[in-house]
């Protein structure tokens, strides 16, 4: 389960923007709902908020900070060496 902290930092991370990135990441790795379809969006939602569990889609979540940091290094990194080289 997500904690009250760690949804704060997630949401920051993600800048409001995660639900349908995360549904991709279930999709690539074929996990679907007890239905046999996808995860709907709004229970994505649901289990970022703790309203509903669900250790596959949380899973997905934390892959997709992993990403989403990765991301945001690979930037800073381009930046300095863009700004730190001689023109």
């Amino acid at each position: 389960m997500i904690t009250e902290s760690e949804q704060k930092k997630l949401k920051a991370l993600f800048r409001g923007h995660y639900a349908e990135d995360v549904l991709k990441i279930l999709n690539s790795r074929h996990i679907l709902n007890r239905n046999g379809e996808p995860h709907n969006t709004q229970y994505i939602r649901m289990v970022f908020q703790g309203i509903r569990n669900n250790t596959d889609i949380e899973a997905a979540i934390w892959q997709l900070a992993i990403n989403r940091k990765q991301e945001q290094e690979l930037q800073k990194l381009q930046k300095q060496k863009i700004f730190n080289s001689k023109l």
